[in-house]
């Protein structure tokens, strides 16, 4: 269906006191200087049908004033329409409205004046007066209100909240079945795994999403508390002991214990000598164990120390051939900056000077003036126009020579846009050569120290195992002990007395006595480390068990984050097909400190170019009109489209719809 007006009468209304207006079945122009009345002719459209003014108010000032600003009494103020319904299924309709406030005076009682009492309305349809009630319901059944707003503004729709403008989109394109969006066999699990939220919506990926963040969010919460426990457990856990080797301790105690109490009996006996010569030979034993120890581990330690050695000039040389090897690549990103800011320059010459001729082989035409012999003769009979003819062709030649400048206007500028798109982009290119020659020195830098540490480490030398022996003092103390001891044994003799022997023992007596009775208090506390120990081994296995949870809902994540990027594409791509010029963006990233998440939004975009952010007059209304050809395709229904401000844009976009377009001119109000 496709609404038309073919006339507009308005009596009285706002600042007409009459005015007649005809209207073409593609495009009325009306033209005129600020407050001649041509935001009240819109005014005037939407109050006929819906009784509010373009603004969408109904409680407006749409009376007639003095030139004092009061408004003049006893006027009735109407608005008729004529409109012609088109139908693609049967005969075309033409329907009269009108719509008419009326004032109510009344005399009061004891005077002679009449004093306003209300207004009242009338509503026509083609000449017959009809209730408040059925006029609405006529217009509303020719339609809606909403529609009729959303498909005559340009403006309209993207000026709703953008839930609205997303709720409407969607129900433009159906449903989308999960089927569609799971192209992959895990998706496909998915979405057998979830319960469709309603049979016009398919499964709520969005819910199902929140649900496994906080699912991660309970899994990460809880293994960030296990290193604060495990460190609870650890402070309290008792120093780990070499338990087997304290109870060999023990034991060995407990004998050597055993062994003085019957040196001391011996001693009692009278065979103090022998049991002397005994503990020396003891003695030398030991001493010699420790002796064979130190040897074995100076053997073990030079070992390392070459390995060490080794492993250290290896690294260095290592990380020299890394570093000439990164030399290299910078000197050879260098070399490719130089060609790249090169060619960009070369490239931009060319191109500017092109520009550049062609703009002033081409603008002497802009200069040309009128002739008549060439642009005022008839193309048939060669004669000279009328002069209402040749004005319009004047005013045709001033146009076509008003768009040539422009357009050569825009060409150079877009030439110097070139130019400074190119410097900016040579001059990036050379913030990075500068950046690299900075790398490259301190490259080389890098390159003479670790050479230098390199040189350093190769003649470092390693002390042999003679040496290392030689300059022990445990070892050569060790050595000197056991020729005294050799001494000792070979001078003990028979006279040596039995009780300073005696106290000795006694002493050692003590000394092992001790020893026991802290090599029993150390054990006790294995059962202790053991109970903490399994508490400790629990919590780590609660960790891998809660890591394996986390990866697996992160797996889960991931595919939902897969369903969500595809149903979106889909929904996205499947709106878009029904523009031809603005494209909708339905989702945006946010990021609350985890993981990016795409939420609903929805605004469009001409160029790339957000429409409130950014775009100019011109593109907001050609986007507004390409959002009302689909709107009026998608409800089959086209009516007048009221363009304001017209004269911002050139170049209008075309529409199936009639276009009244509202244009500041310096002249009083035209119809053209």
């Amino acid at each position: 269906m496709n609404i038309q007006i073919k006339r507009l009468e308005l009596t009285n209304f706002k600042c007409f006191r009459h005015k007649e207006i005809s209207f073409d079945s593609d495009i009325t122009t009306i033209r005129g200087r600020n407050g001649v009345g041509k935001t009240t002719i819109a005014d005037a459209i939407l109050w006929c049908l819906f009784g509010k003014n373009s603004a969408g108010q109904s409680d407006f000032d749409l009376k007639t004033h003095d030139p004092d600003g009061r408004p003049i009494p006893n006027l009735d103020h109407s608005v008729e329409m004529v409109l012609t319904v088109l139908h693609s299924f049967a005969n075309d309709q033409t329907v009269t409205l009108k719509r008419t406030l009326k004032e109510t005076w009344v005399k009061r009682r004891g005077s002679d004046e009449q004093v306003f009492k209300n207004n009242t309305t009338e509503y026509l349809i083609d000449g017959e007066v009809k209730t408040a009630a059925d006029y609405k319901k006529f217009i509303s059944e020719l339609v809606n209100e909403d529609i009729f707003r959303a498909i005559t503004n340009p403006s309209y729709f993207p000026s709703l909240k953008w839930q609205q403008q997303r709720e409407f989109l969607t129900k433009m394109v159906g449903y989308i079945a999960p089927e569609e969006i799971a192209t992959t066999d895990e998706l496909a699990d998915l979405v057998k795994s979830l319960p469709e939220s309603n049979k016009d919506e398919g499964i709520d990926i969005i819910a199902h999403r929140k649900h496994l963040s906080y699912q991660i969010k309970q899994i990460k919460d809880k293994l960030d508390k296990i290193p604060v426990r495990l460190e609870e457990q650890n402070k309290a856990l008792p120093e780990r002991l070499d338990w087997d080797a304290l109870k060999m301790e023990l034991e060995k105690a407990q004998k050597e214990l055993n062994e003085v109490d019957k040196k001391i009996l011996a001693i009692k006996a009278g065979n103090g000598d022998e049991i002397k010569r005994a503990e020396i030979r003891q003695q030398l034993s030991e001493h010699s164990r420790k002796l064979s120890a130190i040897e074995s581990h100076t053997r073990q330690f030079i070992a390392v120390k070459e390995n060490q050695k080794n492993q250290a000039v290896a690294e260095a040389q290592q990380k020299f051939n890394s570093l000439v090897t990164t030399q290299r690549d910078l000197e050879s990103q260098l070399q490719s900056f130089d060609t790249l800011i090169k060619r960009i320059k070369e490239q931009t010459d060319i191109q500017y000077r092109r520009t550049r001729e062609m703009v002033r082989a081409a603008w002497p035409r802009t200069q040309e003036e009128f002739n008549i012999e060439e642009n005022g003769l008839c193309s048939l009979c060669h004669q000279p126009l009328p002069a209402e003819m040749m004005d319009k062709a004047k005013e045709e030649f001033n146009i076509n020579k008003a768009k040539l400048k422009a357009k050569l206007t825009q060409q150079a500028n877009e030439a110097k846009q070139l130019l400074v798109d190119a410097e900016k982009e040579v001059k990036d290119y050379e913030t990075k050569k500068a950046e690299a020659e900075k790398n490259l020195a301190d490259i080389k830098e890098q390159i003479n120290v670790v050479f230098s540490d390199k040189a350093k480490l190769e003649k470092e030398s390693v002390l042999s195992y003679e040496q290392e022996l030689a300059e022990s003092k445990e070892y050569q103390a060790l050595l000197q002990d056991r020729d005294e001891l050799q001494k000792k044994l070979d001078s003990v003799g028979i006279d040596e007395e039995a009780t300073k022997q005696l106290a000795d023992l006694e002493a050692q007596k003590v000394q092992y006595a001790a020893v026991i009775q802290q090599q029993t208090t150390l054990l006790a506390t294995r059962t202790q480390y053991d109970k903490i120990l399994a508490l400790i081994d629990g919590i780590n296995e609660e960790q891998k068990d809660l890591v394996r949870q986390l990866s697996e809902l992160e797996r889960k994540e991931d595919i939902a984050r897969q369903y969500q990027d595809r149903q979106n594409a889909i929904l996205e791509e499947r709106i878009n097909e029904h523009f031809s010029l603005v494209k909708w963006r339905m989702f945006r990233t946010v990021n609350n400190g985890g993981d990016p998440f795409d939420e609903p939004f929805c605004e469009c975009y001409v160029d790339g170019v957000a429409y409130h952010d950014g775009l100019n007059q011109a593109a907001r209304l050609n986007a507004g009109l390409d959002i009302i050809n689909a709107l009026c395709k998608h409800y089959n229904v086209f009516a007048p489209i009221v363009i304001d401000n017209s004269e911002s844009n050139l170049n209008i976009l075309t529409t199936e719809s009639q276009q009244v377009r509202l244009e500041v001119f310096d002249s009083d109000l035209q119809i053209v």
